[in-house]
């Protein structure tokens, strides 16, 4: 019951923030990107595949955000908003430049993220385990990186950012059903790929 009054508040700081801000208050405005930059810049890192990259995606959704203060409905949660151009804004920019991969899975991780962001958790004490953990994320990490983009957003909202259908849906504006089938689709084509690589 407390988590959802908490929740209910932040909803409500949103939007009151974001009406104020309309209203030309910059630490409002503030505020609002404080409270949701880390999310839309991991988001944007993890669709985009560089840093410098999720930072120029981050810094454009929240110009559109600022722009469209005062239009914006009172409806729902904010951050699905900033989701939704954040992804739709990231596979724009991926469809634009015609790359067709997730990120550079290649042993390192890309220059200026933050590896821990992309490696597994280590499961066991030995090496052995380790050295098989890190193999088999190199494979899912190639499996997830020849994915189409649509599975990959699907993807990445539900595993990684850890959103319900009912919001994913709302970002992509597409329907639950979707996104389950998208979802079942990814995980499907994921799961081939790690039976074809042991």
């Amino acid at each position: 019951m407390e988590y959802r009054a908490a929740e209910e508040s932040t909803r409500e700081d949103d939007w009151l923030w974001l009406a104020r801000a309309a209203e030309g208050d910059q630490i409002a405005f503030a505020r609002l990107v404080e409270r949701h930059q880390d999310r839309v810049v991991g988001l944007c890192q993890r669709l985009l595949g560089n840093r410098e990259g999720a930072l120029d995606a981050a810094q454009e959704v929240f110009l559109r955000l600022y722009r469209k203060a005062a239009a914006l409905e009172r409806r729902g949660q904010l951050y699905t908003w900033l989701y939704r151009v954040a992804t739709n804004y990231c596979l724009n920019r991926l469809r634009r430049r015609k790359i067709v991969r997730f990120l550079p899975f290649e042993t390192s991780a890309p220059e200026g993220s933050d590896v821990r962001d992309w490696q597994p958790v280590d499961l066991g004490p030995g090496p052995e385990r380790e050295l098989a953990d890190r193999q088999r994320w190199q494979r899912t990490r190639s499996a997830i990186a020849a994915l189409p983009l649509n599975q990959r957003a699907v993807l990445i909202l539900a595993r990684f950012e850890g959103l319900a259908y009912r919001e994913i849906a709302q970002i992509l504006e597409i329907t639950e059903g979707a996104v389950e089938s998208r979802l079942f689709r990814a995980m499907r084509n994921l799961q081939k790929a790690q039976e074809g690589g042991t």
